[in-house]
């Protein structure tokens, strides 16, 4: 691996973690051969801390074979082990790095696998030389992370979800970074609706096939049509773009059309995009955090162009949805 970039970025990413997860006791990124790269333990510096990281390297040697015959072909992985009086997880998300963690053996699987995922993420994002990358953990994760436990329901399900906002607010670059993982620097307005697919799976028996309706956010010219596009729908996300200080403004009129035209209660997530342009930025987190709370939902801080929080803003539609079917 070439060099360690932004090892500041990483330290940040792992004390959050291990301040978020109490069963935590210590965590690793390695790379793919096992080399430790940056590790955090909540054991105080010294003979302890040193024990527990000797933990850590000796699981590696044992499974670090195992880790990459089994999953050599796959850049996205989890998997729990249990030794002893210990649980370790190792969680990658693309093809550089391997998180380790360590935890009490009554740490919860899903709280685990839910912050390795999104931490290996993160990793990934620092390693490929984003020096943008937030480090904090969204509401939504720990949303997620402390959601009932127990067996998701076993099959293939498939959700509408739609994606509502102003014009140029970013839906299109959404869906295109969340299904291809690219990022289109010229801007094409969406007029009426485009449609686009992709599946997530959520366990080895359970899958949400998303069908995503991209709807086209001319307020004036589209209104008396908008409605069809919503019909059927099993989940929204509201865009907004933090760059432009009155988007907020429109959230509580795109709010009232879902309602109007969707006559069940559906998860909707209020999404704060173009994050990276953070000379820009007009409106912050506080102010997105008191309308979500004020409609009832979430939200989520992303960027398109980096790619940061956009596959975990479409998880957790895929677990609320799921947990409604």
């Amino acid at each position: 691996m070439e060099g360690l970039p932004h090892i500041d970025l990483l330290q940040a990413l792992l004390s959050n973690y291990m301040f978020d997860v109490d069963g935590a006791i210590a965590v690793a990124i390695v790379d793919r051969d096992g080399f430790i790269i940056a590790s955090e333990s909540k054991e105080k510096e010294g003979k302890d801390s040193d024990s527990v990281m000797g933990a850590i390297s000796a699981f590696l040697d044992i499974y670090i074979d195992r880790i990459k015959s089994e999953f050599q072909t796959q850049s996205n992985f989890f998997n729990i082990t249990s030794m002893q009086d210990k649980k370790f997880a190792y969680c990658s998300m693309g093809p550089r790095s391997i998180l380790t963690t360590i935890a009490v053996p009554s740490t919860s699987d899903l709280e685990l696998r839910i912050y390795s995922e999104y931490i290996a993420g993160k990793v990934e994002l620092v390693l490929d030389g984003l020096d943008k990358v937030s480090t904090e953990i969204p509401e939504i994760i720990r949303v997620l992370s402390t959601r009932r436990e127990g067996k998701l329901p076993k099959g293939n399900f498939t959700a509408k979800l739609i994606l509502t906002g102003d014009f140029k607010v970013g839906k299109t670059s959404l869906i295109k970074r969340f299904v291809e993982n690219l990022f289109r620097e010229s801007y094409i307005s969406t007029i009426g609706v485009e449609i686009s697919k992709k599946t997530v799976v959520l366990d080895e028996d359970t899958e949400v096939r998303f069908v995503l309706w991209d709807i086209g956010g001319q307020i004036s010219t589209m209104a008396p049509y908008r409605h069809r596009f919503y019909e059927g729908a099993s989940a929204a996300f509201i865009v907004i773009d933090r760059t432009r200080g009155d988007n907020l403004e429109s959230v509580n009129r795109w709010h009232k059309e879902i309602l109007d035209s969707v006559p069940r209660n559906i998860p909707i997530v209020l999404v704060g995009n173009k994050s990276d342009l953070t000379k820009e930025l007009e409106i912050n987190e506080e102010q997105i955090k008191v309308v979500a709370k004020q409609l009832g939902f979430h939200y989520i801080l992303t960027s398109a162009l980096t790619g940061e929080n956009v596959n975990e803003a479409f998880l957790y539609i895929a677990y609320r949805f799921i947990e409604k079917a």
